[in-house]
């Protein structure tokens, strides 16, 4: 902060002794380092703290060394006259965070290999929430398909896993190991992928280092959003949203 500020011309005043300061600021700046971890650095560097700031130098050596691989990638992709257009878009879309709403879901959960499991769950949702008796009461679809996965980690052969569909109206399941709930809301990370589901797994490493990197805490069920149709666009153009409910609030504290 200036040593005192021109009410009349704005102009901001500053002390000798502040000029250090200033300078530290600008060239941490130049770094890269946010404003709340430079506040960290001077802080540490007046008490001697040593081991906060390799702490938060080897933090920014990461971000530094993320980001050069990124641009590697994307520089890769456009010296290949070849490269398909959802390389492209994979590389230059980032994850971000954003707020869900609260939704009442019919689903129904299985066990399996990923794809086969999958294919089998929406073949039996597809079926109730079709039949003649369900279109009767007037049941409608509020968004797209989604599949929740159990796992903490990838499972070749024994995943759990549900899909499940928004949905609003009465709807009478003929299917006992169908369910009708409320799916939660709150703040998620979210990675759009554009591109076949058999390349799916690359989507989530990518949003799985990310939320590493910056110490988000999961707090839900992983899901997939299915935004548009296999049934009517081609395996390169379909979009599907990755989503990882996380508690921000629960990471160290960063800045971004």
């Amino acid at each position: 902060m200036p040593e005192e500020k021109d009410l009349c011309t704005g102009y901001r005043y500053y002390t000798g002794a502040q000029i250090p300061r200033g300078v530290s600021i600008k060239t941490l700046c130049g770094l890269g380092f946010a404003l709340c971890d430079i506040d960290v650095l001077l802080a540490a560097k007046i008490k001697q703290d040593t081991a906060t700031i390799r702490e938060l130098f080897e933090k920014r050596g990461r971000e530094i060394q993320t980001e050069v691989q990124r641009l590697q990638q994307i520089e890769a992709i456009l010296a290949n006259e070849a490269a398909p257009l959802e390389s492209i878009y994979m590389s230059i879309n980032e994850p971000l965070i954003k707020d869900v709403p609260p939704q009442r879901i019919v689903g129904k959960k299985g066990t399996g290999p990923y794809s086969e499991t999958i294919s089998r769950l929406m073949s039996d949702l597809c079926g109730q929430l079709f039949s003649e008796e369900t279109q009767k009461n007037g049941l409608k679809m509020t968004g797209p398909f989604m599949t929740l996965y159990y796992d903490s980690e990838y499972r070749e052969k024994d995943a759990t896993m549900e899909c499940v569909a928004p949905i609003t109206g009465r709807i009478v399941l003929s299917d006992p190991a169908m369910e009708v709930r409320t799916l939660p809301g709150g703040k998620i990370l979210s990675l759009i992928y554009k591109g076949s589901y058999s390349k799916l797994h690359e989507a989530w490493s990518r949003i799985g280092a990310y939320a590493e990197e910056r110490e988000f805490i999961s707090n839900g069920l992983h899901r997939e959003v299915y935004l548009n149709d296999p049934n009517m666009v081609s395996e390169e153009e379909l979009l599907t949203e990755l989503q990882i409910p996380v508690d921000t609030s629960a990471r160290k504290p960063t800045c971004t």
